[in-house]
C-alpha cells in the first residue's frame, strides 16, 4: 500500500468567519448581515440570523479547546469591519474590539494554533452600503485599505498569514447578478464595478502590509469557476469566454498580470472614477 507523509508544519484546521461565529455583542456598526435579516429575516435559512450565532465572543475559549482537541494547528477566521473600527472614515479602531480579537488570537496561539486572518467575508458596513453604496464606490475601496491597515498594526505581530477578501466573486454575483446577497441588485454593470473595486482595495490594502514591513504573507481566497461549452458552436464557445472572463479573470488579471481585464472594463459604467487597469502591487 501506498503511504502519503505530510511534511513537517503542514497546516490541518479549517475555516470559518467573524459574521458567521462571533454574535452582534458590542459591536460598533452593524454590517449588511445584521441589517439584512432584521429586515428580511425570511430569507434566512430556518429564519437564523447572525445575532448569536457560535456567541464566539463569550465563547472563544471553549472553542479554541475544541480546536485543540479535534487536533487542529490552524485556524481561518476573520476580523469584522464592523466590529474593529469606530470611525469609518478614518479607520480608528474601537478599544473593546482590540480586547476582544487580541484575546482571540492570544489563546489560539497559546494552544499551538496558527491563525489565519481574512478581513473581507462578505460583511460590509451597514452605513457604507448605505451612504456609498459598499464598493460600487472606490472610496470605499480606500476605507477597506485604511481599515486593513488599522488590523495589520494591531495584529501584525500575532498574525503570519493574511487574507484581503474571501471569495470576491461571491458579493459581486450574489448581490449583483443573482439576488442571494445584500443588496439584493440585478445589475450587471455595477456587478462589473463592485469587481475592479474589490480588486483595487485588495491592491491598496497589499500595499499597505508592503508599507509596515511585517514578516508574514498576504493573499486572497479566490473559489475559481472553470467555464465548459456546452457544445463545439460559436455561440457557446463566445458564451464560455465571457463566463470565464468574468468569473475568473477578472480576479487573475489584476494579481497576475497586474491589470484589469480591458474586455471586462469595458463594461464598467461611464461616471467610474478609474477605468484604467487596476495595478496590484508586485512582489
Amino acid at each position: 500500500m501506498q503511504q502519503y507523509q505530510f511534511p513537517q508544519g503542514f497546516l490541518w484546521g479549517a475555516a470559518a468567519s467573524g459574521p458567521q461565529t462571533e454574535g452582534v455583542t458590542n459591536k460598533r456598526h452593524r454590517s449588511i448581515w445584521d441589517s439584512w435579516f432584521a429586515e428580511q429575516p425570511e430569507r434566512f435559512y430556518q429564519q437564523v440570523g447572525p445575532q448569536t450565532v457560535c456567541d464566539t465572543y463569550h465563547q472563544y475559549p471553549q472553542d479554541v479547546a475544541l480546536m485543540k482537541q479535534t487536533g487542529f494547528n490552524s485556524f481561518r477566521t476573520s476580523i469584522q469591519w464592523s466590529r474593529l473600527i469606530a470611525d469609518l472614515e478614518t479607520g480608528a479602531p474601537d478599544p473593546d474590539a482590540v480586547r476582544f480579537y487580541h484575546a482571540y488570537l492570544d489563546e489560539m496561539i497559546a494552544n499551538g494554533i496558527e491563525p489565519m486572518i481574512n478581513l473581507y467575508h462578505f460583511d460590509m458596513p451597514e452605513a457604507l452600503q448605505k451612504q456609498y453604496g459598499g464598493f460600487e464606490s472606490a472610496h470605499v475601496a480606500e476605507l477597506f485599505a485604511r481599515f486593513a491597515r488599522t488590523a495589520f498594526s494591531l495584529f501584525g505581530h500575532k498574525v503570519k498569514y493574511w487574507i484581503t477578501f474571501n471569495e470576491p466573486i461571491v458579493p459581486v454575483e450574489g448581490g449583483y447578478l443573482y439576488d442571494f446577497h445584500y443588496p439584493c441588485k440585478k445589475d450587471g454593470r455595477l456587478a462589473a464595478q463592485v469587481a475592479f473595486n474589490i480588486m483595487l482595495a485588495h491592491a491598496k490594502a497589499v500595499t499597505a502590509y508592503r508599507e509596515l514591513a511585517l514578516a508574514g504573507e498576504i493573499g486572497v481566497v479566490l473559489n475559481l469557476t472553470p467555464s465548459y461549452t456546452l457544445t463545439d458552436s460559436d455561440a457557446d464557445k463566445k458564451a464560455a469566454g465571457y463566463a470565464d472572463l468574468f468569473f475568473n479573470r477578472s480576479f487573475l488579471d489584476p494579481l497576475v498580470k497586474h491589470e484589469f481585464p480591458k474586455r471586462c472594463a469595458r463594461s464598467l459604467p461611464p461616471t467610474t472614477a478609474c477605468r484604467r487597469p487596476a495595478k496590484t502591487t508586485r512582489r
